[in-house]
């Protein structure tokens, strides 16, 4: 391929990924943004609605409630406010989204924190827990949730589907739900740990925007560069901020899952034991390191047994891991303490028997369901022949699957026409194998005789 070739497609790239052909004029976007960035009336009515439904969601543990409330949340409007107002220099524009963001933020800080008040069900749910420990992962999100959002209002027509996908993807509501409820129960972990989350999407979505309204050149409203650098180092100054804890958190959710595989590998292969079964492991953190309980029934471990076992550590990569066994002759092994891992092991167990009997359901249940339809159309078919096709007197329809010896990865689905008829020439055959095809809606059917 010659150079010029080269460069025609790289310009085309460019062409297919120019962002300045489909904006709209710059004074209609701010203005479009400015409206959103307003909280009175109808839009702070829609919050404090969608914060009790996001409540309720986290409340009761219904990940479609919390979906639905974020959808409906106006929340994104002054964030994304905010990071416009940063690129154009606009310091009006700051002032005034800033604040009605502080006030949408009260307002749903506030609503959330009487419902759990009032509500009966304390216990936390996975969801109110999934919002306590941000990462970079959620950095990522609310970064390029933002870029999608803020690339959207700039268009000339505006991608609704794109604006409700970045409010669920950077889960706004949650996190203020969440703030709500540690303020409620005084639970200060939820509190300050979702206040982070938010404080994260908050920044990155803003972030978010001031690139892409810097991006497209959008008017400063400021005179002199000197006030633009000072801008310019107070963002990043707060976006590494609000950056480096989350790092922080993503490495300790990664070391503890490579520990945790770790454990696993470490507990199946040291204690597969033909007369002594693991009934349960745990492992806990004891300052730098980690103690790893591995409680056993059966034939007892002797000392040398286990001290070869605790050598084994380092070869797992487990170095700082300190092995505790329970067994029948360990005094700290109460009978309480056996029947309770006797239990949890038969309830993972049976969990997973259960889930492993649900798949099999679900997937003769589609088996079935496919059945009934072949079943279904077969006969509507047959009722319409007489008319159509007098001289097919039998007819049965059956999905297959096609394989290829030659091609041991390749197969196809087909619908497979059985007929039996009296005295079809080719030429009705033909009209019959076209009639069939556009009946059943399947480009993949055959025909074949009886």
């Amino acid at each position: 391929m010659n150079p010029h070739s080269l460069l025609r497609r790289a310009a085309k790239l460019f062409e297919r990924l120019d962002l300045q052909r489909d904006r709209d004029d710059p004074a209609a976007i701010i203005a479009a943004i400015e409206r959103d960035a307003e909280f009175r009336g109808v839009n702070l009515w829609v919050l404090i609605c969608a914060v009790l439904v996001a409540s309720v969601g986290l409340n009761v543990n219904s990940t479609a409630v919390i979906i639905g409330a974020m959808l409906i949340s106006p929340l994104m409007g002054p964030i994304i406010a905010m990071g416009v107002s940063l690129a154009t220099y606009d310091l009006a524009l700051l002032k005034k989204s800033s604040k009605n963001y502080c006030v949408a933020v009260l307002f749903g800080v506030v609503s959330s924190a009487i419902y759990f008040a009032l509500s009966p069900l304390k216990e936390p749910q996975s969801e109110l827990l999934a919002r306590t420990s941000p990462t970079l992962w959620d950095v990522l999100i609310a970064f390029f949730g933002g870029l999608a959002g803020i690339i959207a209002s700039t268009s000339r027509e505006k991608k609704f589907t794109v604006i409700a996908g970045v409010a669920i993807a950077t889960a706004l509501m949650p996190p203020l739900c969440t703030v709500g409820y540690g303020l409620a129960l005084q639970e200060w972990r939820f509190f300050f740990g979702a206040f982070y989350l938010l404080a994260i999407n908050t920044v990155f979505i803003s972030t978010a925007a001031y690139a892409v309204a810097q991006l497209l050149r959008f008017p400063n409203r400021m005179e002199g560069e000197s006030g633009r650098q000072r801008v310019r180092r107070i963002i990043w100054a707060v976006v590494i901020a609000t950056a480096l804890p989350s790092i922080y958190l993503a490495w300790r959710v990664v070391e503890q899952t490579i520990t945790q595989q770790r454990i696993r590998q470490y507990v199946q292969t040291e204690f597969q034991l033909p007369r002594t079964t693991v009934v349960s492991y745990h492992a806990k953190e004891i300052g730098d390191s980690t103690v790893l309980e591995v409680v056993l029934i059966g034939e007892p471990l002797d000392s040398i047994r286990i001290a070869e076992r605790r050598q084994h550590l380092g070869r797992y990569g487990l170095k700082r891991t300190r092995l505790e066994v329970l067994q029948g002759s360990s005094p700290v092994l109460s009978a309480e303490k056996i029947r309770t891992a006797v239990l949890e092991d038969f309830y993972q167990k049976t969990e997973r028997k259960l889930q492993s009997l649900q798949d099999s359901l679900s997937t003769l249940e589609r088996a079935l369901a496919t059945y009934h339809e072949e079943d279904t159309l077969s006969a509507q078919i047959a009722m319409e022949l007489p008319i159509l096709f007098p001289e097919i007197e039998k007819i049965a329809l059956r999905q297959m699957i096609i394989y290829y010896p030659k091609r041991a990865s390749t197969r196809d689905t087909v619908t497979i026409a059985l007929f039996e008829g009296r005295r079809v020439s080719p030429s009705r055959r033909k009209q019959f194998e076209q009639w069939l095809r556009m009946r059943t809606r399947r480009e993949q059917l055959r025909l074949v005789a009886f």
